[in-house]
């Protein structure tokens, strides 16, 4: 909330969402739990989400509004949004009161990241809220790696170390294990040395913080995270929700997933909402 408070700041509205549910245990048995008690349990609840309004506003969001959903929290949180197309972010904790690790992503936020119309924020429990000074952007030269460079051009901090591009070349092996000739590895690694330029050039004329770019060979997923543990001074990675494989949004793509699940930094995974058809 903190974080997201820092983000709505003056300009944008603030929506603080509480899903509350019962299981369908509680009904069920010989001594179901009376009405009573779950009314007062329900007023508890909503409670709670009157005063975490409160500190919403306290922490600066100028507009703060509050809505309580009854429900299992993943899908009810994912319905809102694809109910009312003026949200254009999440922005949510990797885990909640279950007290696992980071390195277990929270179902809720889980379902969240995978299914939602429209981009998500997944937040850690340290660092400063909402000041983004350093910020990894893995691309595969998609439209949605494009997307994501826009977004963290409008998030970078004023004064900090800028932005990072990073390309992952992962190269295709062949049968017995042994990489593909080396002309065409240099060539690919030369292809998309210039590609990786030219996408930081457009960059530079956004933004008023340093651009820099980073090549590597291996996998996607495993070379963020190598950088990140490299360079623990990274504060927020911005990433496409899904590349060129074709795969629909509605599945995160593995890579994604897994600098998600494993990242010790908020991971954004940046998304357009669909326009909707015409009628």
């Amino acid at each position: 909330m903190r974080v997201a408070a820092r983000l709505a700041g003056s300009s944008a509205e603030l929506v603080i969402a509480h899903s509350w549910y019962l299981p369908p245990l509680a009904f069920a048995g010989e001594m179901p739990i009376p009405p009573s008690t779950i009314q007062d349990m329900i007023d508890d609840e909503q409670r709670g989400l009157a005063e975490a309004a409160r500190e919403a506003t306290k922490l600066g969001a100028a507009r703060v509004t509050s809505t309580f959903l009854s429900g299992a929290a993943g899908d009810r949180i994912v319905a809102t949004l694809r109910d009312d197309p003026a949200f254009d972010l999440v922005v949510m904790g990797t885990h909640g009161r279950t007290g696992l690790k980071r390195i277990l992503l929270g179902s809720v936020a889980e379902y969240v990241v995978r299914h939602a119309p429209c981009s998500v924020l997944a937040t850690r429990e340290h660092g400063e809220p909402g000041r983004f000074r350093n910020i990894l952007v893995p691309v595969d030269f998609s439209p949605s790696s494009r997307h994501a460079i826009d977004v963290a051009a409008q998030l970078v901090e004023a004064g900090g170390a800028g932005i990072t591009l990073m390309h992952v070349i992962e190269l295709p092996v062949t049968y017995s294990g042994e990489p593909h000739m080396a002309a065409f590895m240099t060539d690919l690694d030369k292809r998309a040395t210039y590609m990786l330029e030219d996408w930081a050039s457009v960059l530079k004329s956004k933004v008023s913080v340093p651009v820099v770019t980073r090549s590597r060979i291996g996998r996607p997923g495993g070379q963020t995270l190598a950088l990140l543990d490299e360079d623990p001074t990274f504060d927020l990675v911005v990433m496409g929700s899904h590349g060129r494989t074709g795969l629909s949004r509605v599945f995160l793509g593995s890579v994604a997933e897994k600098v998600v699940r494993h990242a010790p930094c908020p991971v954004l995974v940046a998304r357009t909402r669909p326009t909707p058809a015409a009628g």
